[in-house]
């Protein structure tokens, strides 16, 4: 009998045949790398008290001055900021009209559904309209109508529909004299969406006829996703292709941002320059247009003070590479930002010019405005064909598992890509759409920096945020507003994490061209709670049906007896039990020759 070791080095390599760089990890879900060996990501646990309502697309996490917790999240419903552990709602208002006028609310016995007088209201439906001074009417309590309100429907420019809980008595008019009503900010869009109706073609396009709204479409709009800084305590917050808003944090949780006084009125994200400290608007508009290509800065330390003139250090920039600026990150000594043609570095100089530009590559931008992040003096992105880093070059990564990504993505919703990193296990993590269809990121590629080793798997989450100020554990938001903190625990919020690993196909070395037959196992599990299943997969040739046998290891076994025959074996671990965790180490077999036949 010949004791072998079945040893696989760490790292998925998915893209390779198994005979091409020998033994393989080749697939697995939920599973990482530390210090060489396998084993189960951290779990997670949801947090209902941190629920946002919408899709979330970004956070910041921040302490003020009087070390209180924050941390804002964003939706394309509602701007919204935890305190101390409380969720609060925080949206600007786009508009309101006080008083709507007398009795401005109509009712329909047994119903639920109110209308609205407001003339020229300007509303959609989805958006939310916050009511107070509203008496009881018809039956329906004024603590039920002095609320914010999704409005359910428009019926025309003067009047719209909201749905409440109480269905009403009787029919007719009321509310008072004393209604007031606050427009939030419009709902926008949470995934890339086609432009449709009016205006989303060309003049004269073929096949369409003057005053038809369009029903299909080349133009894609953009998701609404929110980019998030800091000024001093005060957050700093820009919905894209809208304008810039702040809340005052010493102010409190019952007031809602409001617009940044000066401000460009629309931008594709915003960023707060370190240690400088200008509000910086990328895809600022002008002053006459939206110019997706201008970068418009503030005076330095006033952030409404965005005209340049002699005395201060407010200014602009276009740059003139590619159509769009797309995302930014803030480095240490630099701001890197991409349009989508070239890759641009943006330096604190001072007087005259305030910031130096420099070109520093032409290179596949990101697929998002969060699909880059920053760590170690690198940037880290992901393209819509590879995964690129700077450290001074601009280069693309060798990435072993780039066609399991790529051949597995929806491009149509990639703007939704998002990167963070994980300082406790120097991981980079994307979250990005399969392409199962999928409208949010269900998927995830993991990066080790130090030891380059990758990693994929399943997990739907739109944001994602590494450990920062008061905060100590990753968090996440997926696509239905639920938040959770990673890395902590073993299980999925209380049910097993199910995580897997399978290596391509391993021959026993000693055996040559004969069969080989494994008379038993001695598995190498460290760290172990749960039980684990290994199987073993294997076959006489390389086309030849594959057949399997699985064996349940505990953390007392000591070896597993098989019987198996064949040239070559493929293994997998699994384990769908709470609790469960185990550090696989390397197997080995005992095995004898077995003839030729």
């Amino acid at each position: 009998m010949t004791l072998s070791r079945l040893n696989i080095p760490p790292g998925i390599n998915s893209d390779r045949s198994d005979y091409s760089l020998g033994p393989v990890w080749k697939t697995g879900d939920k599973v990482r790398f530390e210090q060489n060996d396998p084993e189960p990501i951290g779990g997670w646990e949801a947090l209902t008290d941190y629920n946002a309502t919408g899709v979330p697309s970004n956070v910041i996490i921040w302490r003020d001055l009087s070390g209180n917790d924050l941390m804002a999240v964003g939706t394309e419903q509602r701007l919204a900021v935890v305190k101390n552990g409380t969720i609060f709602d925080i949206t600007p208002v786009r508009a309101e009209t006080d008083p709507l006028g007398n009795d401005p609310l109509t009712t329909a016995s047994g119903s639920a559904a109110v209308t609205v007088n407001d003339t020229a209201h300007g509303a959609a439906a989805g958006d939310y309209a916050v009511m107070s001074g509203a008496a009881t009417t018809n039956g329906i309590p004024d603590t039920e109508l002095n609320a914010a309100h999704q409005i359910t429907s428009i019926t025309d420019d003067d009047n719209f529909v909201i749905t409440v809980t109480t269905t009403a008595s009787s029919t007719g008019t009321g509310g008072g004299a004393s209604v007031k009503v606050e427009y939030l900010l419009g709902t926008g869009v949470p995934a890339p969406t086609a432009g449709l109706g009016w205006g989303a073609g060309t003049w004269n396009e073929s096949g369409t006829t003057w005053g038809t709204a369009r029903t299909t479409s080349t133009v894609t709009l953009d998701a609404n996703t929110w980019s998030f800084d800091l000024w001093g305590e005060d957050l700093i917050a820009n919905r894209r292709d809208g304008g810039i808003y702040t809340w005052d944090a010493s102010v409190g949780t019952g007031t809602r941002a409001t617009a940044v006084t000066n401000a460009p009125s629309t931008n594709k994200f915003i960023m707060t320059s370190v240690p400088d400290r200008h509000l910086i608007s990328f895809g600022a508009h002008d002053g006459s247009a939206s110019d997706p290509l201008n970068i418009r800065w503030t005076d330095q330390e006033v952030n409404t003070t965005w005209t340049a003139a002699a005395g201060n250090t407010a200014g602009s920039q276009r740059v003139h590479i590619g159509d769009k600026v797309v995302a930014a990150v803030q480095t240490r000594d630099q701001i890197i930002f991409f349009t989508d043609a070239a890759l641009f570095g943006m330096i604190f100089s001072g007087a005259p010019f305030t910031f130096t530009f420099r070109h520093l590559a032409t290179e596949k931008a990101p697929v998002g405005p969060n699909a880059a992040v920053h760590k170690n003096s690198m940037v880290f992105w992901m393209s819509k064909t590879d995964f690129h880093l700077y450290n001074g070059t601009a280069q693309v990564l060798p990435c072993p598992v780039r066609d399991h990504v790529f051949d597995d993505i929806n491009l149509e919703m990639t703007d939704l890509v998002h990167a963070g990193t994980n300082d406790g296990f120097s991981e980079i993590w994307w979250h990005y759409p399969s392409s199962s269809s999928a409208d949010y990121p269900d998927r995830y590629v993991v990066l080790d920096y130090v030891t380059n080793e990758w990693a994929f798997g399943t997990l739907g989450r739109t944001v994602w945020k590494d450990a920062s100020s008061w905060q100590d554990n990753p968090i996440a938001y997926d696509s239905s507003g639920n938040f959770y903190l990673h890395e902590k625990g073993k299980n999925a919020n209380g049910a097993a994490l199910s995580w897997s690993i399978e290596s391509g196909t391993l021959e026993v070395p000693e055996a040559g061209d004969q069969f080989f037959l494994v008379e038993k196992f001695i598995t190498d599990v460290s760290q172990q709670t749960g039980d684990v299943t290994l199987t073993v997969y294997y076959r006489r040739y390389s086309n030849a049906t594959e057949s399997s046998k699985t064996y349940t290891i505990s953390s007392t076994t000591e070896k597993t007896s098989a019987r198996i025959r064949g040239r070559q074996l493929r293994l997998g671990y699994s384990s769908s039990e709470v609790e469960s965790f185990a550090k696989l180490g390397i197997l080995r077999a005992d095995w004898r020759p077995s003839g030729r036949r």
